[in-house]
């Protein structure tokens, strides 16, 4: 982790002091242009009980040194480590942003599942430099933040409501910072995505304008399920502490290894993800009804909203696989199918050999198969549920939905293959400082591209609101079901119309036919 702090740090100036409403924050200036404030806390976890909803954070008794960007939640996958006071920002201001010249504000939320990721993974630098102030919020994973036990002490959403308390300190203070409140922007990909978009229909106050989902929807599969009244005595129980109630789960708990118990959580019986609450009298809830009977959204009503997703998601899984790899294949369309819906053994199997066929067109699974294979998980796992978020979109009566498809594989490592497109998360390389260095000129050309249309989407809810020699095509958004114009964003940008116009129909047929039959509702 102190690799990439090194990689992310940019060169400090001197520092910078803003005054907010919960007192004073010392951030730094940069020599590139920007001032950061790492680390702000915007709410505070209960110690006490840190699986249920988050306190207020106090005002600072002394001036707080906003220098801290590796804060994240405990996690024990990807990255290994974390602390329960984790609810924390990175901001990230232009150097002439300040309360008499606000800027937009753009606001993201990590993907990695719901069991790991942090804000410090994506540094603001170059979105930054396009006049923007940039917000990477840490919420809480796992079982303290996707708990959901039909009890008023833990009812559930943790994660998604630490995000919303993220949004009210970001309304009510970053106009300090040199943000405007009237003008902010939420942004996720993947289960940040997802986020994102559950955002669009929850019980609380909008406290955005306008949104960002990249690879993500409330339709995913596994985004979304049911309640486990049971998980924190199951949990409790995988660590060696017996309980006959929730109370007494829950105490043990937060008195654990918080890494301890993120390790656990990984073998319940039910994967920990949003979920519809119970609702409780004097507890906010943040849903409390299934993706499938969301109901026409104020939120969504005149909204501009920007969606998409790569153009090969899940290509690099099966990249360099062996044999061995594709012999574990060979249930893979009944498995997954299975999992998303609840129909007999007979008519499932009639299920996944229409649907294999399809993809596979009497090809064995094997490496021979691996595109068409990318093919069917990307459409199972990505590419379909985002094209039902759009068509929600316009059914309740958004402004503008502008849609893309990210297909630049000029810095990917598969780039020479046969049949590579871009794979899930690649495009986040050309919006945030990561790990990647963006070596070609090409590279660096689509870095400004990207950061420049996310921007101007930001500022304006127009990513190409004029002909540039970067922005060489205007944007047509969507605005009916009568056609489905996207961007295809590579070297050479090109409005399009029905990416995958027929696999995207054969998964309208089968949801269409068994939706009811879903495990989330």
């Amino acid at each position: 982790m102190w690799i990439l702090v090194m990689l992310l740090a940019p060169a400090w100036a001197e520092d910078v002091i803003v005054t907010t409403g919960k007192g004073t924050v010392v951030g730094q200036t940069t020599s590139d242009g920007y001032k950061t404030f790492f680390g702000v806390p915007y709410a505070k976890v209960d110690e006490g009980n840190p699986f249920g909803n988050s306190l207020n954070q106090p005002a600072f008794k002394k001036p707080f040194i906003a220098n801290d960007s590796t804060i994240l939640c405990p996690q024990a996958t990807v990255f290994v480590g974390g602390i329960l006071q984790c609810l924390t920002l990175n901001i990230y201001v232009p150097n002439q942003a300040g309360p008499s010249n606000t800027k937009a504000v753009f606001v993201w939320f990590y993907g990695g599942g719901f069991f790991f990721g942090y804000a410090g993974q994506y540094g603001g630098q170059y979105l930054v430099q396009q006049d923007i102030v940039v917000i990477t919020v840490n919420y809480r994973l796992g079982p303290y933040g996707f708990l959901c036990l039909n009890d008023p002490k833990v009812p559930g959403n943790q994660g998604l409501k630490d995000q919303i308390a993220a949004l009210r300190w970001i309304k009510a203070n970053i106009g300090a910072f040199g943000g405007d409140p009237t003008k902010i922007t939420i942004a996720g990909e993947s289960y940040g995505g997802g986020s994102v978009d559950f955002h669009l229909y929850s019980m609380y106050e909008k406290l955005f304008d306008k949104t960002i989902v990249q690879s993500g929807s409330i339709f995913t599969p596994y985004v979304f399920g049911k309640g486990d009244p049971n998980a924190a005595i199951e949990l409790a129980g995988k660590m060696g502490h017996e309980s006959m109630n929730n109370d007494d789960a829950i105490k043990y708990l937060a008195r654990a290894d918080p890494v301890e118990v993120m390790k656990f959580a990984h073998n319940l019986t039910n994967i920990l993800r949003p979920c519809k609450e119970k609702p409780f009298k004097g507890v906010s809830s943040f849903m409390t009804t299934d993706p499938y009977h969301f109901q026409n959204s104020a939120k969504i009503r005149n909204a501009k909203i920007l969606i998409g997703y790569n153009s090969k998601e899940t290509f690099d899984t099966f990249v360099d696989k062996d044999d061995a790899f594709y012999n574990g294949l060979q249930n893979a369309f009944s498995e997954r199918l299975g999992q998303i819906f609840t129909i007999k053994k007979e008519e499932l199997e009639t299920l996944a050999k229409i649907v294999r066929d399809f993809y596979l067109g009497g090809k064995p699974i094997a490496k021979e198969s691996r595109l068409e294979l990318s093919d069917f998980l990307s459409d199972f796992m990505v590419n379909h549920a985002a094209e039902r978020s759009v068509n929600n979109y316009v059914k309740f009566g958004a402004e503008k939905v502008y849609k893309y498809i990210f297909s630049y594989i000029g810095g990917s490592p598969y780039k020479s293959l046969p049949g590579v497109g871009a794979f899930h998360t690649e495009e986040l390389q050309y919006l945030f400082q990561m790990t990647q260095n963006l070596t070609s000129d090409e590279q660096i050309m689509m870095r400004n591209r990207m950061t420049e249309m996310w921007a101007n989407f930001a500022k304006y809810g127009d990513p190409t609101p004029q002909v540039t020699s970067l922005l060489p095509v205007r944007w047509t958004p969507v605005t009916n079901t009568e056609a489905r114009p996207y961007m295809n964003i590579d070297v050479n940008m090109e409005v399009k119309n029905y990416v995958n116009q027929q696999r995207m129909a054969f998964w309208d047929l089968i949801w269409n036919q068994y939706w009811k039959t879903s495990p989330a509702i």
